[in-house]
């Protein structure tokens, strides 16, 4: 068999049982990676590590708490024995503007989407800061470079989500650790996460259609990313293709930032 890209490399997918994450599981395997997937939702991702293999395996992972961080990262080195990849992919968007949001939603989504790739980064470092060729990346949003008036806690979150990696991976040069620290920025994907804003704007009257068209115009290239075109994109930072790459935010978005 030809090599894969991830030949040699265990990672460590959060929020990997459905969207960005699950397409990023399924191309490290496809690419010849051991890969611990880790999400609150047991279901779908045990049925997920089931359908990948023997290469694969799920841990139930809450990543705001400490503790199951330092559980998932023990559970990954007794399945594989190493590890040298970190993908922060768990993420919520609840819509609010400032007026509208509720400081409990906005404590939830900072507390998922940027607290969870703190401690991603933290203890996630500590694991793979002695492994060669190691990385970890962040999977952040287009919202957290501009702004959007219904996404206030969202864009609060992908905000530092995106300027962390960045102290992060300065960090990790200036310690001679051998680990590049970078972040993708998805515009708008087809996921669960755009499927549950498509059904909320068809009980408020719109068409499955036009709210589609909503969020693909959003984009030069109109129309809604797929899971695998951002999952493409961790892959490469992941691999050592990308060995002089690092604090870097790497657009998947149809042009959206440009």
């Amino acid at each position: 068999m030809p090599a894969g890209r991830l030949d040699n490399k265990t990672a460590l997918i959060t929020g990997g049982a459905s969207g960005i994450g699950a397409a990023a599981a399924r191309r490290f395997v496809a690419e010849g990676a051991n890969v611990v997937i880790t999400d609150r939702d047991t279901e779908n991702g045990r049925a997920l590590a089931d359908e990948l293999g023997r290469k694969t395996v799920f841990v139930e992972h809450d990543v705001t708490m400490e503790a199951s961080w330092q559980h998932a990262i023990g559970a990954a080195r007794n399945a594989f024995e190493t590890l040298t990849t970190i993908v922060n992919s768990a993420g919520i968007s609840v819509p609010g503007s400032i007026e509208d949001v509720t400081f409990e939603a906005f404590q939830q989504t900072i507390a998922i989407n940027l607290h969870g790739v703190f401690l991603g980064c933290k203890y996630g470092l500590a694991a793979i800061k002695n492994q060669a060729g190691a990385s970890i990346v962040n999977v952040g949003s287009t919202l957290g470079v501009k702004g959007g008036a219904p996404f206030a806690s969202y864009c609060a979150s992908k905000g530092g989500g995106r300027r962390l990696p960045k102290s992060a991976a300065l960090h990790c040069a200036e310690q001679g650790y051998d680990v590049r620290v970078n972040c993708v920025v998805p515009g708008a994907i087809h996921t669960e996460m755009v499927e549950r804003y498509i059904a909320a704007g068809i009980a408020q009257g719109s068409t499955r259609e036009a709210v589609i068209e909503g969020f693909a115009s959003a984009h030069p290239m109109n129309r809604l990313g797929r899971p695998d075109e951002p999952a493409n994109a961790i892959v490469f930072l992941a691999s050592d293709e990308a060995t002089f790459t690092t604090g870097v935010d790497l657009p998947v978005d149809g042009g959206q930032l440009l």
